[in-house]
């Protein structure tokens, strides 16, 4: 920088207290001497990078440029004492238009610059790019820097300063009315959202307690759509046994009709997507929800789908994310292991244009636990593998992929190779 004290090229260009005496300038840069070197023939001075970058433009021989004369480079020598006349000569501080008053011998400025206040210096969070005078970092980093780490004043929970709009969507603590409109305010979320399965969720307090919450009937998973408060559930459940048989006869015969693949395909309603979603929404963990089991063929290996719809890992808050498990089969013994085809994830388009989402699986020998990924299971089930952001949020919520409250995966497998 033009104004600075540590140019590596050249002189000194500081703003000194008394006039620079005539004896200390370079007669090449006019700047009180860096590193002054002396010719000992003719004893003139120079910068040493002055007198190295002269010597460079003009090859050999080198002329003096004050009295044109060959300069000998085994007649160079460093001039000590000039260097310690000069770094001893009183300067200001680099930055004394913007009013820093220090005042000291050259040889200190550099050691200053380290701690002056109106020096320039970078925000020390390394994804901020702003710049600013020394003085002022701390109130930036406290109080304007946009990735600080704050705290949530409800939840405690600690996050980037950016990311509050977002925090405040999902903050566990933050106080809500009752869902029911009972009255109660200043509810925590992760109490008021609250709403459906008892299998998922344990009520809170509060809804344990409000008259008025509408609960749906503990049969809801296998079809009952009965809805209502706590004094009619009771009733409904005793009412309604041979209701209740029926649709979990019905979901046997769904489950048992989609247990094995066709040609390698096997497709996954889900149902109920918005009540499912905001139930992922509302739990404080990774909420996830799985497909029936299947058979890729009618003796192959038996697997499932398993989808988290708020996300997970690098999907978790933006995208949907897919795994396939492998599962212990009934035919395992008569299958290759490790488990070695490609399986093709779909997210089916439901609209004309038929514009599905896709993601191909192949199984890699080099992936991390890829034992118990792919080879044969040694307990009901392996550990899964996929993709954490298989679709966007943005793009499920503006597509075609959600009608009449379900979406559609597909899940294609690749035909095994035949041995010869």
């Amino acid at each position: 920088m033009a104004d600075r004290v540590d140019r590596e090229t050249g002189g000194f260009e500081a703003e000194f207290l008394v006039p620079l005496p005539e004896e200390y300038e370079c007669p090449i840069c006019q700047l009180a001497f860096r590193d002054p070197v002396q010719i000992e023939d003719c004893g003139h001075r120079f910068c040493q990078s002055c007198l190295q970058e002269l010597k460079r433009r003009q090859g050999s021989p080198c002329l003096c440029p004050l009295d044109r004369k060959p300069i000998s480079s085994s007649k160079i020598f460093v001039d000590k004492a000039a260097k310690r006349a000069v770094l001893s000569l009183g300067v200001k501080c680099v930055n004394w238009k913007r009013k820093c008053d220090w005042t000291g011998d050259l040889i200190y400025v550099e050691e200053h610059m380290k701690n002056c206040a109106y020096e320039d210096v970078h925000c020390t969070n390394p994804e901020c790019n702003e710049v600013m005078p020394r003085r002022a970092l701390q109130y930036h980093l406290v109080s304007k820097c946009r990735w600080r780490v704050v705290s949530c004043h409800f939840c405690a929970e600690m996050y980037t300063y950016k990311d509050s709009k977002l925090h405040m969507k999902v903050c566990k603590r933050i106080p809500l009315e009752c869902v029911n409109k009972c009255g109660a305010k200043d509810i925590p979320r992760e109490e008021a959202n609250i709403k459906t399965l008892f299998s998922f969720f344990q009520l809170s307090f509060h809804l344990t307690e409000c008259p008025l919450a509408i609960l749906p009937c503990s049969y809801q998973d296998i079809g009952c759509t009965f809805k209502g408060k706590r004094d009619t559930l009771d009733d409904h459940t005793k009412t309604a046994v041979h209701t209740h048989l029926g649709l979990a006869m019905q979901k046997i015969r769904d489950n048992e009709s989609r247990s094995t693949c066709t040609n390698g395909v096997f497709i996954w309603r889900i149902s109920n997507y918005k009540q499912q979603y905001e139930q992922a929404l509302a739990s404080p963990e990774d909420l996830a929800i799985f497909s029936p089991p299947f058979y890729t063929s009618q003796y192959g290996y038996k697997m499932r789908l398993k989808a988290y719809l708020h996300g997970r890992d690098r999907g978790k808050s933006t995208h949907l994310s897919l795994y396939i498990i492998i599962m212990k089969g009934d035919y395992d013994a008569l299958l290759d292991w490790p488990f070695k085809q490609k399986i093709t994830f779909y997210l089916i388009d439901q609209g004309e244009h038929k514009n599905h989402r896709t993601h191909q699986l192949s199984p890699n020998r080099s992936l991390p636990n890829i034992k118990v990924v792919f080879n044969r299971p040694t307990m009901k089930e392996n550990l899964g593998i996929g993709n954490p952001c298989f679709v966007p949020q943005e793009a499920l919520e503006t597509g075609e992929f959600i009608k009449d409250d379900a979406l559609f995966i597909k899940a294609v497998v690749e035909p095994a190779k035949t041995s010869t």
